[in-house]
């Protein structure tokens, strides 16, 4: 190579033509890639040597603006120790040293950078050199971020359903025996009215169980095809008793809407809640929007909102309050967490919104800012080709004595004397036992068995296992499952065929005998 010159008018190019190609073509690379080659000196008024344009963009300032003591400046106060810490000990270093870190551009937004760089030895007599490069993560920073926000919530539904299992039982045990004491004639006027509150405060005490359950998605819905639109129509007079004459509420309401699967009592909760959230968010008085799109997501869009790409129906419930500012509203799904004062609510109701949105195969955003209010959004995947759903009606309760021989299988004592007399002093027989093994044993020798009734998870043998060896010795016995735990397996995924009747904890008397006829029916 040292021989390639060429004379005038020869075809060859010479070497430093090939050098000086390479050179631009080395330029151009490094001027192309996403992250910012740098070259500093280190000393203790270090200079930058060389910055690539792309630093102009990072740091939002002019590429000769951007050097160590500047960037020092701009380091985020929460990360300035540390990572200046970091940047001290570079001389120590053997090899290339990886650091994260914020800084704050001129006009206040955040940029996370990761810095990867090496010291160099200097010529003698000169400093030493530092060279590196920058990335710009902070869509990687935002993306895991969201991740462990999503892992924390679903931490925290997984324990809800556990909780619920046990809490539901007792639930049912204090409505069922609350029922039967109400029953009784000898009852005085004065502990009839206790009785009554006990009602009312464990019918309290359910409905906050559903509202963890939807946080968690672990709560078993009945979707059925619904025009947002007719939801809203329904409730809202329930809204305006809810948030008060001193607020203004306005509808906006696409037609015609999209079709969503969704169980139109939890889009009540969801809209309630919301009402109340608002309400709450302007004690002076201010205006309330809820408004329904159809809304269609494409790649770019489902990357921001972190929705699959489809179309979707869009409920927005706007306010004109006080608003959040950016560390409440990145908190403002999170269970329990609340800005307002002990004893004004249980931080459940943004959660609740939450968990409807994402089981209903959805979700749901919030955007703030301090003075201007509040915009909430939920998204619902849109369905096509299906019917609205029709409202249903009130269940008539058939009171008239009821025949048949019944199975109990429940592993909770208290719940299976109660499920037992329930059932008996409406005159069904009733085998109870809370063995999976031994109600084996009872299917084989007992005679005719019309109703298998069983808890769905047990010690040993879940209900559904117990159900298909007995059915498989009784063809014609009909099952009906109660739960307490309303994990997603029971939801229709392990342990629970999606057309399996479920009675869920807590069930009033009432409740349990009209699934009990149903199933037998």
């Amino acid at each position: 190579m040292a021989n390639v010159d060429v004379s005038p008018g020869g075809g060859a190019p010479s070497l430093s033509n090939e050098r000086g190609r390479a050179a631009v073509e080395f330029q151009a690379l490094i001027e192309t890639l996403p992250a910012a080659i740098y070259i500093t000196t280190l000393e203790e008024e270090s200079r930058t040597l060389y910055m690539s344009p792309q630093a102009e963009r990072m740091f939002g300032l002019p590429t000769s603006d951007v050097h160590p003591l500047r960037v020092r400046e701009m380091l985020h106060p929460d990360d300035r120790e540390r990572a200046v810490s970091e940047l001290a000990r570079g001389p120590a270093n053997t090899g290339p040293v990886t650091l994260e870190y914020r800084i704050v551009r001129p006009d206040g937004s955040v940029v996370w950078l990761e810095d990867t760089s090496v010291v160099l030895p200097g010529a003698p007599g000169e400093p030493q050199r530092v060279q590196g490069y920058l990335l710009d993560i902070s869509d990687r920073k935002r993306l895991e971020e969201a991740l462990l926000q999503s892992q924390k919530m679903d931490a925290v539904g997984q324990l809800a359903g556990g909780i619920a299992h046990d809490f539901n039982n007792i639930l049912t045990a204090i409505q069922g025996y609350t029922e039967f004491a109400l029953a009784r004639p000898a009852a005085n006027e004065e502990l009839r009215d206790d009785l009554i509150e006990i009602r009312k405060a464990a019918a309290r005490a359910a409905t906050l169980t559903r509202q963890i359950l939807a946080f968690g998605r672990r709560q078993v819905f009945h979707s059925v095809p619904v025009d947002l639109n007719d939801v809203i129509d329904d409730t809202k007079k329930l809204i305006l008793r809810v948030i008060g004459e001193h607020i203004q509420v306005a509808s906006h309401l696409e037609v015609p809407l999209g079709t969503v699967l969704v169980d139109p009592s939890q889009i009540t909760q969801v809209l309630v809640n919301l009402a109340v959230n608002a309400r709450d968010a302007m004690p002076e008085g201010g205006r309330l929007t809820i408004e329904t799109g159809n809304v269609d997501v494409d790649g770019l869009t489902a990357q921001s909102t972190g929705l699959e790409p489809g179309r979707y129906v869009v409920l927005r419930v706007t306010d004109t309050g006080i608003g959040m500012d950016p560390e409440t509203a990145r908190r403002a799904f999170e269970p329990f967490f609340t800005t307002k004062p002990v004893g004004s609510g249980t931080g459940l109701g943004l959660s609740m919104v939450y968990g409807i949105a994402q089981q209903s195969g959805g979700r749901a955003s919030v955007y703030s800012e301090p003075g201007l209010g509040t915009v909430v959004r939920v998204y619902l995947p849109r369905i096509e080709d299906q019917p609205v759903a029709p409202v249903a009606s009130e269940p008539t309760v058939d009171a008239s004595p009821r025949t048949g021989t019944i199975l109990l299988v429940e592993d909770e004592d208290v719940i299976r004397a109660l499920t037992t007399t329930m059932l008996e002093r409406h005159g069904y027989d009733v085998l109870a036992t809370g063995d999976p093994r031994e109600a084996i044993e009872l299917g084989a020798e007992s005679g005719d068995i019309d109703l298998l009734l069983t808890d769905l998870v047990m010690p040993g043998m879940n209900g559904k296992e117990l159900a298909r060896r007995l059915v498989a010795e009784r063809p014609l016995l009909r099952v009906l499952y109660t739960s307490g735990y309303p994990a997603g397996a029971v939801a229709g995924q392990a342990l629970l065929a999606e057309a399996a009747p479920l009675l869920q904890k807590p069930f009033s008397s009432g409740a349990l005998l009209d699934s009990v006829r149903d199933a037998l029916a």
